[in-house]
């Protein structure tokens, strides 16, 4: 009894100094620090100032204690605000999920390190895997407006909108503020209720700061649901305020070469979002200037800037981005490598076969692929809740044109006119001569 005794004495010795030793062996080794670099602009703004001095604050807090969860998370939460700004997704996006690593290396289950976690998977474009986190989390936190927020905009991106409505109206209930405002603003939009969500957008903006992110990327939507209905000049009068709050913001820039193509000032168009991908290397920009060269009848520019546009999703591809949507789109509206668009819209649809834009994408890049008559049935899934795009009911004009259905022809494109007569630069010559055509032949007939 007394060896049993010994052994078991000193097995729990021997216990208890390991798990020291790995405490100990923690405290020692504080994990290295992801650097915070400058930013791209000669000027160090009092923004990027009060950015800096927030990581050495949580770096250093780490360093004093590497096991104290929450100042990795803020140091994350630091990290992909940065990335917001500054559109360098590549390069800081890895080093919040790298300190996010750490978190819940400590601590799996921590609350704020997994709502942040799952807001980077939406980043991601992995909706399905960012709902599997905060459904949960929402669950157990039911106060939590941060967390409803991520959990509406997995709903919204996975076609789920009836459940994005409840989980919009529970966060606003709780929390009333530009990130509730701005989720109910899109998904009235989504409805077809766009005056609604110009309101609740205003009301988004107005809850904002001036001179902040946040706030600007507010005003560069509300911008935008102007443009869409065809009010040029207010959307510009928005894009115009929004840089002179926030200087050279590359998404009200990109609002303006918006408004100068549909009036058809494409000098100008072009040279602001130039400007914009300078300021920010989003390849969204890259795309809207191709999309520009396109419109323009410009083929040797468009031709040249696809491979950056192809080089720039890869790199997206390769971080973990999924922008099968992105390839579909690009592909399908240029008609390059369009065997490949179909490829890419159908996995897109299979990830998220009842969201709008997933179903718009793959309808399109069928009728691209010469099977518009199967394509019925997904653009009409995607017209579903009534939504007042006019490319969305372009995209229909040109689906039942193909199949020889001109009176759904015509309806959809007269309706794409009411929306916004100046439906985007890609399909404004092509969508006017359309119209002429069906009316013609209708009337004929």
């Amino acid at each position: 009894m007394k060896k049993i005794f010994t052994l078991f004495a000193i097995t729990l010795l021997l216990t208890g100094s390991v798990i020291f030793y790995f405490l100990v062996n923690r405290n020692n080794n504080v994990p290295e620090i992801p650097e915070f670099s400058l930013r791209n602009d000669s000027n160090i703004s009092a923004e990027y100032l009060q950015a800096y001095h927030s990581f050495e604050y949580y770096r250093d807090k780490i360093k004093k204690n590497p096991n104290d969860v929450k100042n990795y998370v803020a140091l994350a939460q630091i990290f992909i605000q940065e990335s917001r700004v500054t559109g360098r997704h590549h390069e800081l996006l890895p080093k919040a999920e790298l300190l996010l690593k750490e978190a819940l290396e400590i601590d799996p289950g921590n609350f704020d390190a997994q709502v942040t976690k799952a807001s980077i998977l939406m980043t991601l474009h992995q909706f399905a895997e960012a709902k599997k986190i905060i459904k949960p989390l929402v669950k157990d936190h039911p106060y939590s407006a941060a967390a409803y927020g991520v959990l509406v905009d997995a709903e919204v991106e996975l076609g789920e909108y009836e459940n994005a409505v409840i989980s919009c109206d529970k966060m606003l209930s709780i929390r009333p503020d530009l990130r509730s405002y701005s989720r109910a603003s899109y998904l009235r939009e989504l409805y077809g209720r766009n005056d609604d969500a110009i309101k609740a957008m205003m009301l988004a903006a107005n809850a904002g700061v001036t001179g902040q992110e946040n706030r600007a990327w507010t005003l560069y939507q509300l911008g935008n649901l102007l443009l869409n209905k065809g009010k040029l000049d207010s959307a510009e009068f928005i894009f115009n305020g929004t840089l002179e709050e926030r200087q050279n913001y590359a998404y009200a820039l990109s609002g303006l070469s918006d408004v100068m193509a549909a009036k058809k000032n494409y000098t100008k168009a072009v040279e602001l979002i130039v400007k914009a991908t300078q300021v920010t290397p989003d390849h969204i920009f890259i795309e809207k200037l191709g999309d520009l060269y396109k419109a323009m009848g410009a083929k040797e520019n468009e031709s040249e800037l696809n491979g950056k546009i192809l080089d720039a999703l890869k790199q997206h591809k390769e971080d973990g981005y999924d922008v099968d949507l992105e390839y579909a789109i690009y592909f399908s509206n240029h008609n390059i490598y369009l065997p490949e668009a179909l490829e890419h819209a159908e996995r897109e649809y299979n990830r998220r076969p009842n969201n709008i834009d997933a179903l718009d994408a793959y309808a399109w890049a069928l009728h691209k692929n010469g099977k518009s008559s199967e394509a019925v049935q997904y653009i009409e899934r995607a017209m579903r809740l009534n939504t007042k795009r006019a490319v969305l009911h372009y995209h229909a004009a040109e689906i039942y044109r193909a199949i020889n259905n001109n009176q759904m022809a015509l309806k959809y494109l007269k309706k794409a006119f009411e929306e916004n007569p100046y439906i985007n630069p890609l399909y404004a010559d092509s969508a006017r001569n359309m119209l002429n055509y069906l009316e013609g032949f209708v009337s004929i007939k």
